[in-house]
């Protein structure tokens, strides 16, 4: 019984941070009031802060249901590739297309945010780390199959993850469709320094 109440209670706050998903997108992280949220998901704030100590921890909750959402996505992806050279190139443009994801500049503007704890930029940072493994799976897959020179797979991971990382800047001042091309771009540059030589 106990555990069927924590499954309800988690569904409930995934149903929560999915409705207010627009409202943040739309209105920003601190423009985004608690009234607003009673209004889009039809709680009262007693109902809401039953569930969330904060606007902040509700925020977060989202964010953390989108990083596991991409990951998921991705790994359906992935098992559709055969190479780990297609792999990086379909990482890059999975990477792409969530920069256009309008929770995406929402999210900056919550980390830029003075308010924010070094609590919440912690847990911000493990559930970006989540990622690394991710990306050094790929990497040493590559290298094993040979196609990737053998190197220091940490190495070839943080460089991969700061250049994806590093281009979603660019949505602020380029139209998607180049900063798509800078991404491609982006991986025949890393394969230039990576790929295996006959």
């Amino acid at each position: 019984m106990e555990q069927k109440r924590r499954k309800d209670g988690e569904q409930v706050k995934r149903e929560i941070a999915l409705q207010t998903k627009e409202l943040f997108a739309s209105k920003g992280y601190a423009a985004t009031s608690m009234e607003d949220i009673c209004g889009v998901t039809g709680r009262s704030k007693g109902s809401i802060y039953y569930y969330f100590k904060s606007k902040d921890e509700l925020f977060l909750f989202l964010v953390k249901m989108h990083i596991q959402d991409w990951m998921l996505a991705w790994a359906e992806k992935e098992a559709k590739i055969a190479t780990s050279t297609e792999k990086l190139y379909a990482l890059a443009e999975h990477f792409a297309e969530d920069f256009e994801n309008p929770l995406m500049k929402v999210m900056d503007e919550f980390i830029m945010s003075q308010a924010v704890s070094q609590d919440t930029l912690h847990d911000m940072l493990m559930w970006n780390r989540a990622s690394h493994d991710m990306y050094k799976e790929l990497i040493i897959e590559g290298m094993e199959r040979g196609e990737f020179k053998n190197d220091r797979p940490e190495d070839v991971m943080y460089i991969l993850q700061g250049t994806l990382s590093g281009l979603g800047t660019l949505y602020f001042e380029l139209e998607a469709e180049q900063v798509k091309r800078l991404y491609k771009r982006s991986i025949d540059l890393l394969l230039t320094g990576i790929a295996a030589r006959d």
